[in-house]
């Protein structure tokens, strides 16, 4: 494959990405084009992942060696094959609860929502209004069964999701009103793999598994539009892989609550040597069946009494005599 079919693929699939990948490939075809090399370098430097002076080194490399060489090779963690595939179960179970939220609008116009996903990373996917009240709310994708349950935190494997800790405290100080909504499917990956990457054309094809060998800086921001692009526009072949799964709710403050009552649903904080039996991320473990709440209930309570019932919900107290010791 010649790399100038490679470079087109890249810059025609991510568009305007900052991604190092595609500022070279950019300098590249316009080395073909006959571009003069100060406007070239003067648009390496302007995409922020070069000073002037690499850039200029840079494109006197590509003009002798072409431009998929100084892209850093990706370092492959794990077992992961395909380190983006990850990146698609979020993608697409965000989609769906975006469905989700068109239906609660319709039998209650009066919500209305916000799409935070592309505003930095927040700790909030979306967050949904009503009459100056809002509700963030984290999507999430539960993708992998974690078999040592029982064995590390009392729960069986097929009644447990994780939530991170530091996550969940952070949400407190920040967003307290934070739901998260869990999507439980442990073959989407399958789903995936199998599904919609075979529906990539030939430049999709290329650019996928360039970004899956490669690194390099503003990386996240390819990721993200080559995944979000790819769910967007395949998500009327795809959405049958999310089809009738339920999204399970628990609020950032009820899964702190429950680290608290529970300190052994949190190895690492109440279960010695952790790190031989779970991930090395401190998550608090939480019973789907009995401490999170279906999205269909959250949705009847918020037709017949408005998001307001929701937060008072999510901030109920009650009086409970606790150990205040003065040593």
């Amino acid at each position: 494959m010649s790399e100038q079919k490679e470079a087109s693929a890249l810059v025609a699939v991510l568009g305007e990405s900052r991604w190092v990948g595609v500022t070279l490939a950019r300098a590249y075809l316009g080395l073909l084009k006959g571009t003069e090399d100060s406007i070239i370098s003067r648009q390496i430097y302007n995409s922020g992942s070069m000073t002037m002076v690499r850039a200029r080194e840079s494109l006197a490399k590509i003009k002798s060696s072409g431009f998929l060489n100084f892209i850093p090779p990706r370092k492959k963690l794990g077992s992961a094959e395909n380190p983006i595939t990850k990146l698609f179960p979020a993608a697409i179970t965000e989609q769906q609860f975006l469905t989700n939220i068109d239906s609660l609008r319709e039998k209650r116009p009066s919500i209305d929502y916000e799409d935070q996903r592309f505003s930095g990373h927040t700790l909030a996917d979306f967050r949904l209004i009503e009459a100056g009240l809002d509700v963030p709310i984290n999507v999430k994708n539960a993708g992998t069964r974690f078999e040592n349950a029982k064995q590390l935190v009392g729960l069986e494997p097929n009644d447990c999701i994780p939530i991170p800790v530091y996550k969940a405290y952070d949400a407190l100080e920040k967003i307290p009103n934070l739901l998260y909504a869990v999507s439980v499917d442990y073959s989407l990956i399958q789903s995936i793999n199998k599904g919609l990457i075979p529906l990539f054309d030939e430049e999709e094809e290329i650019t996928w598994e360039i970004l899956n060998s490669h690194s390099g800086s503003h990386l996240r921001d390819a990721e993200d539009r080559f995944v979000y692009g790819m769910t967007q526009k395949y998500w009327g072949k795809m959405q049958f892989a999310v089809l009738g799964t339920e999204f399970r709710l628990i609020s950032a403050r009820k899964a702190i609550r429950i680290l608290q009552k529970h300190p052994k649903r949190t190895p690492g904080i109440g279960l010695r040597a952790w790190g031989t039996g779970a991930n090395a991320e401190v998550n608090v473990h939480i019973s789907i069946a009995e401490e999170t709440k279906p999205w269909k209930e959250i949705c009847e309570r918020i037709y017949e009494k408005g998001l307001v019932d929701i937060i008072r919900a999510v901030n109920r107290k009650h009086t409970e005599v606790v150990y205040d010791p003065e040593i």
